[in-house]
Parts: structure tokens; sequence; C-alpha cells
């Protein structure tokens, strides 16, 4: 492989890897999680807030938004 192929391809490379970082067309931003107010419980007029990932994984609720916000980080 010649020099000119070389850096051909580590073009191409450096090109592709930030598709690499996308999960659903989501980015960077798949895997955090953040704390939202949802609708919980069977009465549909109760919120608590939960922490919610974008990534799927099931919603963790907690009693105050205070500790919502120190367990799963950013606040909604």
């Amino acid at each position: 492989m010649s020099s000119s192929q070389f850096a051909i391809f580590c073009i191409i490379l450096i090109a592709l890897f930030p598709l690499h970082e996308f999960v659903d067309g989501q980015g960077l931003e798949a895997g955090k999680e953040t704390c939202k107010q949802i609708k919980c419980g069977k009465e549909k007029n109760i919120t608590c807030p939960c922490c919610v990932s974008k990534a799927g994984l099931k919603n963790r609720c907690y009693k105050s938004i205070e500790e919502c916000s120190l367990r799963c980080g950013k606040r909604l």
C-alpha cells in the first residue's frame, strides 16, 4: 500500500468515526439520564420525579426532586 493510499484510508476512517457514536440517532445523549416529572402509580393525576433514559432503561422514581436529581444527573 502506497503512502497516498494509506493517507486516504486514514481520512476515511476519521470521517466515519462520528457515525460510530450514534445510537438510534441520538448521538452522545443516548445513555444519559434526566430527572423528569412523569405520571406514576395507578392514578393518572399523580406525578413523581423519575430518572428517564433515552436508551430505553426502566424509569427509577423517587420521593423528591432533590433525590432524583442527586441520583440520575441533570433535571429537565
